[in-house]
């Protein structure tokens, strides 16, 4: 079991200890770096607790080829005793998996690419959207063509060194697919999701054990936390409660209280090429396998710091109270003017991210990633030298105005390239952010 976690060794050897004693608590928190496995270890984990081949977990049991049902229908991640939810990580995982289909047709390839689609997938699930099912109807015409090409994709029908035909097609279609599904997956879990999670770890499991994975635990809002809460102060004993975290100080006290942590390492040099190597089958250099996702996205966040950068410093240099800037902030305005101003920092950013997807799928997801990046510069911003008080109101203001312009995306469903253009001008104002919207 865990054959599929590399460079993991420490952690790899507590959670085989805790099983293999049955030493396994019901809430469980994998915390470590972005990238370090702990989506793969929550997986496999799951696949352990509910193999067939035995009642319980041990050394020799549940490799990973196990033939039983259930270790069969966890490797396809379609058993009905998982539970996955929460923001995604990695959303590259799938056009990754799209390049290594091409790069090295076959078996292998075809289940990497369909598990990366199910890992998006499963967070759709109707046990999840119980009584809410209006909110997975914009979601679901993309959530049934997915399955129907994933069909064409099935590893087993795929030959050493080769696809099925069509596969490679389907395997394209299902990509833009998942690129649409990614704008529905919710910020943090909503209480109702909760809710029905905990009406769902009371039914008897179908195999040995329920598992429920928490992607981004951090992220879960108040009323949420309270809710996951009050299950883990008295669990099922058929369920296991696995909660992933890049960021532990910021998951809730009392749930780290009634959790056991297992700390992922950040990977060497040689453990990163290890998983480049063996996961994506590839001899590429990456500092980290989070820099190797996220150049493979079809807006990679370089180029988005470099479009935010120019889109920033445009609507700074318009701006009335330009003679008060501080120098890192006068900079920024100063390289944009040469640039060319607003008109072209818009227009370049929609051209390049073709009306952020609206005229390219594959590009659907860069408006988040133009937002995120907006977001790093001004914390970068605040920790530069000589930024006075002003210089900090200045930042704050343009922060609010960007959550704003998240908020009439993710919400009201504007559209990217007005809210971008509305956001341009707000964030040439004066003054402080209207209320009602950036508009």
């Amino acid at each position: 079991m865990f054959e599929n976690l590399l460079a993991q060794d420490q952690v790899l050897k507590a959670l085989k200890s805790d099983l293999e004693s049955e030493r396994l608590p019901p809430a469980i928190l994998f915390s470590g770096p972005p990238g370090s496995g702990k989506l793969t270890a929550a997986l496999e984990l799951a696949r352990v607790l509910s193999c067939a081949g035995a009642p319980r977990a041990g050394a020799s049991i549940a490799p990973w080829n196990c033939p039983c049902p259930s270790c069969s229908r966890h490797r396809s991640l379609v058993h009905p005793d998982l539970l996955l939810f929460g923001p995604r990580s990695f959303p590259e995982e799938i056009p990754t998996a799209l390049e290594i289909l091409g790069r090295a047709p076959g078996p292998a390839s075809a289940y990497f690419f369909s598990r990366a689609a199910r890992k998006l997938a499963r967070r759709f699930d109707a046990v999840l959207y119980e009584g809410e099912e209006a909110r997975l109807a914009k979601a679901a015409p993309s959530l049934r063509e997915l399955e129907e090409l994933l069909e064409a994709v099935a590893p087993e029908k795929a030959a050493p060194g080769a696809l099925a035909p069509g596969a490679a097609e389907a395997a394209a279609k299902a990509s833009l697919a998942c690129a649409k599904l990614e704008g529905f997956v919710p910020d943090a879990p909503p209480v109702f999701l909760i809710r029905n999670v905990e009406f769902w770890a009371r039914l008897a499991p179908m195999g040995h054990r329920k598992t429920v994975i928490i992607e981004n635990a951090d992220r879960m809002q108040e009323g949420s936390r309270n809710a996951l809460l009050k299950i883990l102060e008295e669990p099922p004993d058929s369920v296991r409660f696995v909660l992933l975290s890049s960021h532990r100080s910021a998951v809730m006290t009392t749930i780290l209280s009634r959790s056991r942590t297992y700390q992922f390492a950040l990977r060497d040099a040689a453990g990163t090429a290890l998983v480049v190597e063996r996961v994506f089958r590839s001899a590429e250099p990456a500092a980290s396998i989070e820099s190797f996702l996220a150049a493979r996205r079809a807006f990679p966040p370089a180029r988005a710091r470099e479009r935010a950068e120019a889109f920033l410093g445009a609507a700074l240099a318009a701006r009335s109270d330009r003679a008060a800037f501080a120098p890192p902030i006068e900079a920024l305005a100063r390289e944009s003017e040469i640039a060319g101003g607003r008109t072209s920092a818009l227009a370049c950013l929609l051209e390049e991210t073709k009306d952020f997807g609206q005229k390219d799928e594959a590009l659907s997801s860069s408006f988040r990633s133009f937002l995120a990046a907006l977001s790093s510069i001004l914390s970068s911003l605040v920790r530069e030298e000589g930024v006075d008080a002003a210089g900090l109101g200045l930042v704050e203001r343009a922060a609010a105005l960007i959550r704003e312009a998240s908020g009439d995306y993710e919400t009201l469903n504007r559209s990217p390239g007005l809210i971008a253009e509305s956001l341009l001008y707000a964030l040439s104002d004066a003054g402080p952010p209207r209320a009602g919207g950036s508009s």
